[in-house]
């Protein structure tokens, strides 16, 4: 047998399970136009480098290689082109974008820079960089010896409250003591896993969940609710009313882009309405902005962000502040619907119905315009079920479909006692991904469920539901199986000087290490190659960011924002004008 290989794995994957998944309606011209995709070799590495079980390099690689062509297929039909493009993807680049956002830099610092840093901490006002309230966020054993995934959000608050602990502790600043702290105070309050789940969730509205095999999701009541859903569903509705097709626009809204090298993107034109927080709803949005899409951005002043990632996220987007809460705010934001395409949902699933813009009325405003919209909507547990109401992130969904006990199996992960803790309950335990990888894999999925959307309005009309879920990534990246033996037994060797992996070491922990060692490992992810730079707006004049460009190049096509990163609230709440720039 041939040695395993990324790109021999990537290929199988978008050819053998992508493409005749006739659950993911993709229309004949995205099957021609895969013969013209193709994956680099020459110059990517061909032997799986992440210090994890998964596939996740393969995955993106192939993920990459299915938006890409259907990207070809509509930029043929848009823009008359007489074949399809010739289409490339590079799959070190592809896996870079599971985490981009270690790679920014503003005029040549990264964001850890201490000229840097500062800024960011601007938007962190519940003071979520102190590891009193990030390690609120992490695995701790309950009472009854079993494994829950507590989760801060962006706001700690709640959850430090529900627990009975203070909500800041500023002298407390050891990572090992706030641990033991949190380890000895769950266990003893905590006495039942069950109960800890239903009152975090149902009483308390935050996110959390227990710790479950792979096995053990699937036979849950969510698991069997979901387990037929594909990567993404795409509803369509109202084609009696809305029965004549939405014609693609017939010249690009920015008609003066100051990025030279976007030209024949399949989004131009498109309107889209970003309303999402961190992580996987903002990474569609600008992936739409990446593909074509005008995107608004609505934000809140009020509103705390995930620090680390607002710069990036706003790339190719225009930030508006809106309080939805207001009269004037829900005016503002009806009348950017009014005119929009495509809305991005990615609030807590049922916030936007509350605020009255919920998928039936959007659509109810389509029917009266005249012209469908397409309602994308993102969240953890997927959108049946008993639990598609709650909150998440990816380190819930990690831990409730069984990856966080894949990782602890695959790292070797010893427990150990902390605190006072030093009962025969204590035994290994599931943990955290190193990465966020669901959440921007699932930004890939997003993206492509929206071109499918759009193609199905240009084709006959009609509104659309899309919906995405992280749990639906995460069970798909487990269907593709896990490395074998022999993989995984070098993965192991490659890296187990640095990762000597306990259950109480957060993402938080492993990334800091991850970021260390990658570039001695896997120095072709760093290549400056992969790397496109931009004027940003972010209260520096004339400065610059670096960014991760695209993992797939085409003939014609290029790919890029038309606009840079902005601070939140820093354009008008209405439509650029074609040709200009709105802000």
């Amino acid at each position: 047998m041939e040695p395993y290989t990324i790109h021999q794995e990537a290929n199988r994957i978008f050819h053998n399970v992508l493409l005749p998944d006739a659950r993911l309606a993709l229309p004949l011209e995205v099957l021609a136009a895969a013969s013209r995709t193709t994956f680099t070799t020459a110059t990517t590495i061909a032997r799986p480098f992440i210090p994890v079980p998964t596939k996740v390099t393969e995955c993106s690689t192939a993920l990459w290689a299915l938006l890409a062509t259907y990207a070809n297929a509509l930029t043929t039909h848009r823009f008359n082109l007489p074949a399809y493009q010739p289409v490339v993807v590079d799959s070190d680049a592809a896996t870079a974008f599971t985490f981009s956002f270690l790679l920014l830099k503003l005029n040549g610092k990264p964001l850890t820079d201490p000229s840097v840093r500062p800024r960011l901490l601007r938007h962190d006002t519940t003071n979520q960089s102190h590891p009193w309230r990030r390690l609120c966020t992490n695995v701790y054993q309950t009472g009854d010896g079993r494994w829950f995934h507590l989760h801060g959000g962006l706001d700690a608050s709640p959850s430090l409250r529900m627990l009975g602990l203070p909500t800041h502790q500023p002298d407390l600043t050891d990572d090992m003591e706030i641990i033991a702290r949190y380890a000895d105070h769950v266990r003893a309050v905590a006495d039942d896993a069950d109960w800890l789940d239903l009152e975090c969730n149902e009483h308390w509205h935050q996110a959390g969940t227990v710790c479950l095999t792979a096995q053990e999701y699937r036979d849950s009541a969510q698991g069997r609710a979901v387990g037929g859903d594909p990567l993404y569903l795409v509803e369509e509705s109202d084609l009696d009313i809305l029965s004549a097709p939405v014609p693609w626009p017939e010249a690009p809204l920015q008609t003066s882009s100051p990025n030279p090298a976007t030209k024949m993107r399949p989004l131009e034109g498109i309107k889209l309405l970003d309303l999402t927080r961190a992580i996987a709803g903002p990474t569609i949005a600008r992936l739409a902005a990446l593909f074509g899409a005008t995107v608004i951005r609505v934000s809140s002043a009020p509103l705390p962000e995930l620090t680390t990632l607002l710069y990036e996220s706003n790339l190719g987007k225009r930030d508006v502040d809106l309080d939805l809460k207001t009269e004037e705010g829900r005016k503002a934001l009806l009348r950017l619907i009014e005119d929009a395409d495509v809305i991005l949902d990615g609030y807590r699933p049922g916030a936007l119905e509350r605020l009255g813009f919920g998928p039936a009325f959007v659509h109810g405003l389509a029917r009266r315009r005249g012209k469908g919209i397409v309602y994308a909507r993102e969240n953890c547990y997927g959108w049946k079920g008993p639990l598609a109401h709650r909150s998440g992130w990816q380190m819930i969904s990690d831990a409730a479909t069984g990856l966080a006990w894949e990782f602890s199996e695959f790292m070797g992960v010893e427990g150990e006692p902390i605190g006072n803790y030093l009962s025969p309950f204590f035994h290994s335990s599931p943990l955290s991904h190193p990465l966020p990888n669901s959440d921007f894999q699932t930004g890939i999925v997003g993206c492509l469920a929206i071109m499918n959307a759009l193609d199905r309005r240009a084709k006959k009309g009609g509104n659309y539901l899309v919906s995405v879920s992280l749990n639906q990534y995460n069970s798909f990246l487990i269907s593709l199986g896990f490395h074998e033996a022999a993989v995984r037994d070098e993965l192991r060797k490659m890296w187990d000087d640095e990762f000597k992996s306990r259950h109480y070491d957060d993402m938080h922990r492993m990334l800091a290490i991850f970021s260390r060692e990658l570039p001695k490992k896997a120095p072709s992810l760093f290549d400056p190659k992969h790397m496109m730079s931009m004027k940003a707006e972010l209260g520096v004049e004339d400065e610059v960011m670096d960014f991760l460009g695209p993992p797939v190049s085409f003939d014609v096509t290029r790919l890029g924002y038309d606009v840079g990163s902005c601070e939140k609230g820093s354009c008008k709440a209405e439509w650029p004008v074609q040709g200009g720039e709105g802000v």
